[in-house]
């Protein structure tokens, strides 16, 4: 389960003063190593440089989007020396949304640098080291795979448009279409753009299985032939239908999800016997269909539109039930008796809560399988359940849910070691 993460304003001194670049300079520079923002880094006069759009070894002019007292922030205006791995973008909006990072670089490439991602954190605790990372496993979509997309709609000249805001300069960008996004929602943008005057933003969901689709906020266009403001909609895995409230969280790559959840239940080798815990479990995707291989599953989640749409999701399925509620609580308060088998943790991207750790400690369940969209703070959980001896990592398995980005999901399986069990 994914959670925008707010970023930690920068306090130290000004490293950028004495450098004589400001916005729209132009500079020739060789790129460094690639950053956990998918950015390389570099110096200029003893001053952190990151340029966007480049790759490790090459010489480019780079211009100045913006500074900071902390860097200096560019892109790729032209590249004098580039690596074998360079590609040309598609998206004639690269580097000017700033919304993928790695549009440049070859699929393959990009796969590696994501693996490289997960075993650089998991390297960095002795109790992780010794696993080597599997190959990440590559999405059949590399564009328009997204089935959800937020926009931002333009002020001022730029009322009414549909956009995106630039992460670093923060400038409206206007877009036709996006080249993440689903047929469905860029034929949607095509309707609506120049039409939105008085919004400040339009988020758009899809069902790619179905012909279900949910657009907010409600909305009262002239002229035009489109359903606003509807409170779910519905989508298909692997044969299931779910129902997705507009406040409900759900993965925004279908096809990605559905090997997900393959890699899941063959990593855990289910034999029917199990009592299985879904922890951030959302809508129910896992616990539905992991249900036909276990005893009995039991869903937690602490979103109330969530776990009403989860209720509806068992379509009748028996062995599964939800609570709702955090999952420290929850599990803090799990009855001593009722043994767990598999616990499988889906938490936000800060990583789990520090009372969930110490309950799993406590429940020790034979197998943990964590599935984390942010590698540092994975690491950093499996750490805290491995230090000491209680359990050991297995198996990690980065999945491309995010292609022309940096973000991975990455799936990980913890094993109780036989000295610790009840």
């Amino acid at each position: 389960m994914a959670k925008r993460k707010r970023r930690q304003r920068y306090n130290g001194p000004d490293l950028t003063e004495h450098v004589d670049l400001n916005p729209g300079d132009m500079f020739e520079i060789t790129l460094g190593e690639i950053n956990d923002a998918g950015d390389t880094v570099s110096e200029v006069e003893g001053a952190p440089v990151v340029v966007s759009g480049g790759l490790p070894g090459e010489k480019v002019v780079a211009e100045v989007q913006k500074r900071f007292p902390e860097r200096i922030a560019a892109k790729v205006a032209k590249v004098v020396s580039p690596a074998a791995e360079r590609i040309e973008p598609e998206c004639k909006y690269f580097l000017t949304c700033s919304g993928c990072q790695w549009q440049h670089v070859s699929y393959e490439h990009q796969l590696s640098m994501k693996r490289k991602r997960v075993q650089r954190e998991i390297n960095r605790y002795e109790s992780l080291s010794h696993l080597i990372v599997d190959q990440t496993v590559e999405s059949e979509k590399r564009l328009r795979y997204r089935n959800h997309g937020r926009f931002t709609i333009g002020k001022y000249e730029d009322a009414g448009q549909v956009g995106y805001k630039n992460m670093v300069t923060r400038q409206f960008v206007r877009i036709e279409e996006c080249l993440l996004m689903d047929e469905k929602i860029n034929d949607t943008i095509g309707l609506v753009q120049d039409k939105m005057d008085g919004q400040t933003q339009m988020s758009i969901r899809v069902g790619v299985n179905t012909d279900s689709m949910l657009v907010q906020p409600r909305m009262n266009i002239s002229g035009l032939d489109l359903v606003t403001g509807e409170q779910h909609y519905e989508e298909e895995v692997r044969g299931s239908r779910f129902r997705v409230a507009a406040s409900s969280f759900f993965q925004v790559n279908t096809g990605q999800l559905s090997r997900a959840v393959d890699e899941v239940r063959e990593l855990l080798k289910l034999n029917g016997s199990e009592v299985m815990i879904d922890a951030y479990c959302g809508v129910g995707v896992f616990a539905v269909l992991i249900s036909p291989y276990v005893k009995r599953v039991i869903g937690i989640e602490e979103s109330a539109s969530a776990i009403e749409d989860a209720g509806l999701n068992t379509n009748g399925v028996i062995n599964v039930e939800f609570i709702e509620g955090k999952t420290e609580h929850v599990l803090a308060d799990w009855p001593q008796d009722e043994l767990v088998d598999v616990l499988l943790l889906d938490p936000p991207r800060v990583g789990c809560h520090p009372d969930v750790l110490d309950s799993v400690k406590k429940l020790k369940p034979k197998k943990v399988l964590m599935i984390s969209c942010e590698p540092a703070a994975m690491a950093r959980d499996l750490d805290l359940l491995c230090d000491g001896g209680l359990y050991r990592l297995e198996t990690l398995c980065p999945v491309d849910m995010f292609p022309q980005t940096r973000h991975v999901e990455t799936i990980s399986m913890l094993a109780l070691q036989e000295s610790q069990g009840l």
